[in-house]
């Protein structure tokens, strides 16, 4: 069950990134990760203030997830080709 509510999650962070940043969000990265990506320091910053009884320096850790996920699958693209 914790691992369907964390997709959830994910899945609404990456659509609100789409939203909140039409321009540079994309549709597979979260609010977090593209804070970091982007360097938007206020949004990272309340991100992480957030989340900081949880998890230390959340929007890097999820910018990294993101990158890993991205790499995860592409090794996948090129293992079906």
């Amino acid at each position: 069950m914790k691992d369907y509510l964390i997709r959830c999650f994910d899945a609404l962070s990456q659509l609100g990134n789409c939203i909140l940043y039409p321009s540079t969000g994309t549709a597979n990265h979260s609010i977090s990760g593209d804070a970091w990506r982007f360097k938007r320091t206020k949004t990272a910053y309340l991100i992480d203030l957030i989340f900081s009884p949880i998890e230390r320096d959340h929007c890097r850790v999820s910018h990294e997830a993101d990158v890993k996920r991205a790499a995860r699958l592409l090794a996948e693209t090129r293992h079906d080709a």
